[in-house]
């Protein structure tokens, strides 16, 4: 297995393990200090810790350790899980149960009038609690927080008895209108049944989300309350890792792009939906800063999905209200917009005869027909592999060999219904995919107000480095960058991300009268996340903690997120800083000078520096031939009809001053750079490769 000099914080010892889960395959990599080594394995979708362990065997094998002496010697093992996501996936969680202020009954149903499309058709989204299980209060507490109609435990208790007797309920959201101007009535309610029924998770929406807007709170009480099982597979591989001889706890990557201790996560388990793309993100965005290029777009395509991010100024671009399984929440997380187009999603015919790709996934089980685990239905993996981009005899390092014959099988079977061959199928299968690739990274162009001139794509995950290229050329982007790691990058990111944790609340008044209560609720705040931050091991001198504050016209719906240096709620600059930051989304002419601003609430972010891995630094840039070796040719087909015969190259023979003009293939064991036409690929820092383009337009 490759080898990249890497390092851990000064004074570390012991290994740093991450592992990210994956739909399709575990990914890993380890560090020592001085070397990095790296592993895949298939994904068990039915106990995920199968394919953990299995990584940790096999990064115990290249350093030439058994798996309990590699963990006996671990100093921090990081977990990015899809145990949540496929909870909300599947929808098979919890029953849940809501209690909620009377008359507002049917508001977490109405959905906000979001619909999604199914088949030209508007339906329902899916709805974690069902219409029966919930119960409104005869409760009702006003916008400043005075108590209007006072809360009859005795009602609570019988709500509560009824949806467990009658409905199954055996977990429960607990979300009253304007709980968030005074906790008192949701806060009792909630203990009140904590104590009824001590096996039942209960959800408090304003002790998770503090701020106005109900619907978000509930919804985010109650997909948490859905998920509250979901951590009970992380449990028994935490156990099963003891057993093995670790002596560190796990730490999950969350959303937000940090970690967080298994205890502190059933909290809150919601948050670690959509960790692993979080965590490529992040360390998406130290390529970026290394490689002296921090603004990009993040382009991760692995078996089952693409998911995509903007990095701004070497930061990756946040939501304060994620949408978690077709709800909007009031989760904070990084932007990642998720497609099911990764390397394998099926191809199949629909009733207009027309080809069409994912959003259903083949993954680990049976997988693409290429692997001969059971798959009949051809996937992006097996047109890749018969269109010449996949190598079938170096796949995975060539420790798993692909079945060439069995996916131009599938694509000919295929094909037949509707009178193409096999490599035209595969051809279609691929420029689908970059269809859809594209479509998802022009949405976040637009969205984001991107200038495409000043942005690249930083590729990674197994599969997308074979179409990052293409696309970014197609949507006028100037370069591409795949780093040393880019099949793992994810894991990476799980072993080298702090500890991260936010607490907010809301303030909703005018600026200046404002920042007063806001600089005392901040105060508060801040002792809350450093408190967290302790619970969770850090050292108070490994501690930091950032503030932020969120400002919007009064009235809008949508705001602005200022950072604040040293938590300082000047008004005057917080107020000149956020007509900037207005005039620079929404134009100049949009905002009068007098308009009133409100503060909408403030943030405090605790980060703890933990031991991690880092990217390899210049100088431990491998050796390498001083003239271009070309180790091989492979034959491409762009048209289904028309190979085209390209050099490649072996990733660990390239040095910085090496120029290789495209078009051609650059194998890492792992994953493989295209780099079309048009192209000039060089090393840059860290052991990232930089595609550049001469003409950087479409075609």
């Amino acid at each position: 297995m490759e080898q990249e000099a890497s390092r851990v914080s000064e004074g570390a010892t012991g290994y740093v393990i991450g592992i990210d889960v994956g739909g399709t395959f575990t990914d890993a990599i380890c560090s020592n200090g001085t070397e990095t080594w790296r592993a895949k394995a298939p994904t068990n979708p039915s106990r995920f810790r199968d394919g953990v362990i299995e990584c940790c065997g096999l990064l115990a094998g290249h350093i030439g350790l058994s798996a309990s002496e590699l963990l006996a010697r671990t100093a921090r093992f990081g977990l990015g899980t899809t145990a949540v996501t496929n909870v909300i996936a599947t929808r098979k969680g919890r029953t849940v149960g809501l209690i909620t202020t009377a008359g507002f009954e049917n508001h977490l149903h109405s959905m906000r009038n979001h619909r999604q499309v199914v088949d030209g058709w508007l339906t329902m989204n899916w709805n974690p609690v069902d219409r029966h299980a919930v119960r409104g209060i005869d409760e009702r507490i006003d916008r400043q927080g005075a108590v209007r109609r006072n809360l009859d435990l005795s009602e609570v208790a019988e709500a509560a008895k009824q949806l467990v007797e009658t409905r199954g309920v055996n977990a429960f959201a607990v979300s009253f209108l304007w709980s968030v101007r005074n906790p008192a009535h949701e806060q009792a309610a909630a203990g009140l049944i904590r104590q009824l029924y001590p096996d039942c998770p209960v959800f408090s929406g304003v002790e998770l989300h503090p701020v106005v807007r109900e619907f978000e709170r509930t919804t985010l009480a109650v997909l948490n309350a859905f998920a509250a099982d979901a951590l009970d597979g992380v449990d028994e591989l935490q156990l099963e890792l003891a057993e093995l001889g670790m002596r560190v706890p796990l730490l999950l990557l969350h959303s937000g792009g940090g970690a967080i201790s298994a205890a502190e996560a059933r909290a809150t388990p919601l948050g670690l939906a959509s960790s692993g793309p979080a965590a490529g993100a992040v360390a998406a965005s130290e390529v970026a800063s290394a490689i002296g290029r921090p603004n990009a777009l993040c382009c991760d395509m692995g078996g089952t999905s693409i998911d995509v991010a903007v990095i701004i100024d070497g930061v990756p671009q946040r939501c304060q209200s994620a949408e978690i399984g077709g709800m909007i929440t009031g989760q904070s997380a990084i932007d990642v917009e998720s497609i099911g187009a990764g390397g394998g999603s099926i191809a199949w015919i629909d009733s207009r005869n027309l080809l069409r790709v994912g959003p259903q996934s083949a993954r680990a089980t049976p997988g693409p027909v290429c692997y001969g685990r059971g798959g009949t239905e051809p996937t992006v993996t097996d047109a890749n592999l018969l269109l010449g981009f996949i190598d079938a005899d170096g796949f995975m390092g060539g420790a798993m060999p692909l079945n060439v014959s069995a996916a131009r099988e599938a694509c000919a079977r295929l094909g037949d219904r509707i009178g193409l061959t096999a490599m035209e199928i595969a051809h279609g299968i691929r420029e689908i995919a970059l269809a859809e690739m594209a479509k998802a990274m022009r949405a976040r162009i637009s969205s984001s107000g991107i200038d495409t001139r000043r942005y690249g794509v930083i590729a990674y995950g197994g599969s997308g480095s074979l179409f990052a290229a293409a696309m970014a050329r197609d949507l006028g982007l100037p370069w591409v960058a795949m780093p040393a790691a880019a099949s793992v990058l994810s894991a990476y990111g799980a072993a080298s991300a702090d500890v991260r944790v936010e607490a907010a609340q809301a303030i909703d008044a005018l600026l200046p009268h404002a920042s007063a209560h806001a600089s005392e609720v901040l105060a508060v705040l801040q002792v809350k996340v450093d408190e967290a931050l302790g619970r969770q091991g850090v050292a108070p001198h490994e501690r930091s903690i950032l503030t932020e504050v969120d400002l919007r016209l009064p009235r809008q719906r949508a705001s602005l997120t200022l950072a604040l240096e040293d938590g300082d709620l000047n008004p005057e600059l917080l107020l000149q800083r956020f007509r900037a930051l207005y005039a620079q989304h929404y134009g100049g002419d949009s905002l009068m000078s007098q308009t009133p601003v409100e503060l909408a609430l403030v943030r405090a972010i605790g980060v703890g520096q933990t031991l991690r891995a880092v990217l390899p630094r210049e100088s431990d840039v491998g050796m390498g031939a001083d003239t271009i070796t070309v180790v091989g040719h492979r034959d491409i087909f762009l048209e289904p009809d028309a190979p085209q015969r390209v050099p490649v190259h072996d990733f660990n023979r390239i040095m910085p001053h090496h120029d290789l003009r495209g078009p051609l293939l650059i194998d890492t064991g792992d994953t493989t750079l295209w780099a079309p036409a048009g192209s000039i690929t060089r090393m840059g820092p860290g052991r990232t490769l930089i595609c550049q383009f001469e003409e950087p337009i479409c075609g």
